[in-house]
């Protein structure tokens, strides 16, 4: 009989972990060797914990500490640290913005919480044994999965994606509190294409101004950190 895959599980809400923790338990080929409700318990598991593969949430109380350390920032560390523990990014945040960060961010798996129970073990498996595994949940709303995962394309995209190329660029000039002056100045286009873009972000995103449209975007991940 082969050596089971050691499991270690770091998510903020204990009902998950404990649903996991139950789930994972029942499968002869998986040993669940710890859980960490957050980094810094995790960091304290490291030097003692004999681990394969981290299942990380990517949000770790997100919604009540800004300074919380997150799955990118975590996710990093082990890379640079512990290079022999592999990754599955396990997160209902699922846009292609955030599943290429924490790809880059050294993780060999990403997998929606949208998705069931045997999808989270099979890229467990597949991960351990040295492949890059995306969910279906994710996969299939993605118009450049291979080309990114062989490195011909740096960021990932999406079959249906909200904003275009230029109105991501105006975001991102918006979010950082310019005038429309300013970005048409900055963008080499007219004060009245930036005025377009941004009412025509606002129709798309279905809010009713630019503070709503900013923080719409920051919730898909869309604005750059």
């Amino acid at each position: 009989m082969s050596t089971p895959i050691k499991v270690f599980h770091v998510e903020d809400y204990k009902i998950m972990r404990d649903g996991i923790k139950h789930l994972l338990g029942q499968d002869r080929e998986i040993e669940m060797v710890g859980e960490a409700k957050n980094a810094e318990e995790l960091m304290m598991a490291l030097p003692t914990t004999p681990i394969d593969i981290i299942i990380l949430d990517i949000f770790l109380d997100s919604m009540e500490d800004l300074n919380t350390v997150n799955g990118f920032e975590i996710c990093g560390t082990v890379r640079v640290n512990y290079p022999n523990i592999k990754i599955v990014a396990h997160s209902v945040y699922d846009d292609a913005d955030r599943v290429a960060r924490i790809i880059k961010e050294g993780a060999s798996g990403f997998v929606s919480k949208k998705s069931g129970f045997e999808e989270l073990r099979h890229a467990i498996n597949l991960v351990h044994r040295g492949e890059v595994y995306i969910c279906s949940e994710t996969s299939r709303r993605l118009k450049n999965l291979n080309r990114f995962l062989m490195g011909i394309e740096n960021n990932l995209r999406a079959k249906e994606e909200i904003f275009s190329i230029r109105e991501r660029e105006v975001l991102e000039w918006l979010a950082k509190g310019k005038s429309s002056r300013e970005i048409a100045d900055g963008l080499f286009v007219t004060e009245r294409t930036i005025e377009s873009h941004r009412k025509n972000m606002i129709e798309k995103a279905e809010v009713k101004n630019t503070v709503e449209l900013i923080a719409y975007a920051s919730s898909l991940g869309l604005l750059k950190k």
